[in-house]
């Protein structure tokens, strides 16, 4: 594993979809990124005291490509069950690519492939208490917990946890690794809006299916969505 650290940094993605040379498990770490971004483009507030990171996933040949659509959700499932061995608390996953804690953000995941690699970001709030203006819908470790962690410990965890729970996947442990994502399905149960590129439909979340799609009950019918921006309904 070859790691890039920084104190400032635009993008760790962007670092690693421009190197020339990029090799599996390749580790970018930043203190601080200045265009950290979610899926979509939107905005990641990325604040001193965060974990910001991003690192190589070579596609597998053996690996159909269709498969790799539910990397996103391992990604999530992977994250939460490391920062459960770190601090043992109530993580929720919010399909497809968000970890909550209080009804709150803790993490966001961004996964992008670029030739035959995948870069896999993530932003996660841990030491940081000043979350600018997204305080009153994010939430960090520390504010949680009041303690202070090692982010570079802390982020060499989800990493190697990240690349075990693909081994576990790629020898056929998806049905076990979705159970235990339903389990912790932020959205089950919940009204919620999905607006896709060209509509906007409400309905109530379902199950994260094994093919990574969401049910969304809709009136009488049971639709299945793979992209979509979800925004829980106002009461």
């Amino acid at each position: 594993m070859r790691i890039y650290r920084f104190d400032e940094i635009d993008s760790t993605n962007k670092f690693l979809r421009e190197k020339k040379d990029v090799m599996e498990k390749d580790l970018a770490i930043a203190k601080i990124q200045t265009l950290g971004r979610g899926r979509r483009g939107n905005k990641w507030v990325s604040t001193e005291g965060a974990a910001l990171f991003s690192f190589v996933l070579k596609h597998d040949l053996e690996i159909p490509e269709e498969e790799y659509m539910k990397l996103p959700l391992l990604v999530g499932y992977s994250l939460l069950y490391s920062l459960k061995k770190i601090e043992d608390l109530d993580y929720r996953f919010k399909w497809t690519n968000d970890l909550f804690l209080d009804e709150k953000k803790i993490s966001g995941i961004l996964v992008e492939k670029i030739g035959d690699n995948y870069i896999i970001g993530i932003g996660l709030n841990v030491n940081n208490l000043n979350l600018e203006e997204a305080k009153n819908i994010a939430i960090s470790l520390r504010e949680k917990t009041g303690k202070i962690y090692d982010l570079e410990k802390l982020i060499l965890t989800v990493v190697e946890d990240f690349y075990c729970n693909f081994k576990e996947f790629k020898d056929g442990n998806w049905k076990e690794i979705l159970e235990k994502i339903n389990r912790v399905n932020y959205l089950y149960g919940k009204r919620i809006e999905v607006v896709t590129f060209d509509r906007k439909e409400s309905g109530i979340a379902g199950d994260i299916l094994s093919d990574g799609t969401l049910e969304v009950f809709v009136g009488d019918e049971i639709k299945k969505y793979n992209i979509g921006s979800i925004h829980i309904a106002k009461k």
